[in-house]
């Protein structure tokens, strides 16, 4: 009998303990809904666009990271909308995102300029904003960085592995005389080096990226900066095949090749979405014209050398871009 008396005991406790629980679970849960629903209520509406896919290793999965940090970070709801070629429908989608109610529409890389100047002026409460490219309407910003102060060093980095002298840049698009960074780098750190630069056509064609990069290694180039997208992974595997160095570009791709990935040209491009979704929700607001983010904004930067450099070799590049940043000397243009 007094056993029975101590599990009816037992069991009122138990069951007490569980509606406890049950009821500040309940309350917490409420609470996370009610906090959700006025973030929703107050979250801003941003629209962003981009002519690229969503995947892995693509410069449309940029924007989807961006969206994704400014959605955990500020009062926002992004919209993004991927694979736009077709100025047609890029027009049709900026029209129905402003109708809709977004008050910042960012086009997620240069090719969005042309089109945001002509459908920014139809539009004078919505902000239009590019990264990189032109600036034309008052509603318009461009939000850029020159990320030349890092590859002056990633050419650095390259004289210090060659054996041949001779040296690659595989870029997505011809950009050469726009970005010589690289160049004058490496006229800088190596004046009797050779040059080699060949355009891909696109950010992930990875077929003409290895051709190009062929052609390069044919002719005794032993150390490339490939400045694509996805086209690297196969840049790169094609390097590690052949026995010659890559510099990898947007993040750090030596989980690709430790013994092939020298360093990294890092952009980090979520990092500059935050940036512009800070300084829209800012009293200020986003002015018009260019924005140039800098070292500062978290943008750019080398991602760590691999195991084929000494100690020496690093701290020496650690120097020469700290005395740079000190202003003890500039890189010449190239004539």
């Amino acid at each position: 009998m007094h056993q029975a008396k101590q599990l009816k005991m037992i069991s009122i406790i138990a069951g007490t303990v569980f509606l406890i629980f049950i009821l500040i679970v309940g309350l917490k849960a409420k609470a996370i809904l009610k906090s959700t629903i006025e973030h929703s209520e107050h979250a801003k509406a941003v629209t962003i666009l981009t002519s690229d896919v969503v995947t892995d290793q693509s410069w449309g999965s940029l924007a989807y990271k961006g969206k994704l940090k400014v959605e955990e970070q500020f009062p926002v709801r992004v919209n993004l909308i991927s694979e736009l070629t077709e100025e047609i429908e890029t027009k049709a989608l900026i029209q129905e995102a402003a109708e809709s109610g977004a008050k910042l529409i960012i086009g997620h890389g240069r090719e969005f300029s042309g089109v945001f100047a002509v459908m920014a002026p139809k539009f004078p409460g919505v902000r239009f904003v590019t990264l990189h490219g032109e600036a034309k309407a008052p509603n318009q910003t461009v939000y850029t960085f020159d990320q030349g102060e890092v590859e002056y060093f990633a050419a650095l980095s390259a004289s210090m592995i060659t054996k041949s002298g001779k040296i690659g840049l595989l870029d997505s698009y011809e950009a050469r005389k726009r970005n010589p960074s690289f160049e004058m780098g490496l006229k800088h750190y190596m004046p009797e080096a050779e040059f080699f630069y060949e355009t891909v056509g696109s950010r992930d064609d990875g077929e003409k990226a290895v051709k190009q990069a062929g052609m390069m290694a044919e002719n005794g180039v032993d150390v490339i900066y490939a400045k694509g997208n996805s086209y690297n992974r196969d840049v790169i595997q094609y390097a590690k095949e052949k026995g010659i160095y890559v510099i990898g570009y947007l993040d750090d791709q030596s989980y690709m090749g430790r013994k092939t990935v020298l360093t990294s040209v890092l952009n980090d491009i979520p990092q500059a979405y935050t940036a512009i979704i800070d300084d829209f929700l800012s009293k200020e607001g986003i002015a018009s014209g260019t924005v140039m983010l800098d070292e500062s904004d978290g943008v750019y930067k080398l991602a760590p050398f691999g195991p084929m450099f000494t100690n020496r070799e690093k701290e020496s590049i650690e120097t020469e871009m700290k005395r740079y940043k000190d202003g003890e000397f500039t890189f010449q243009k190239l004539k």
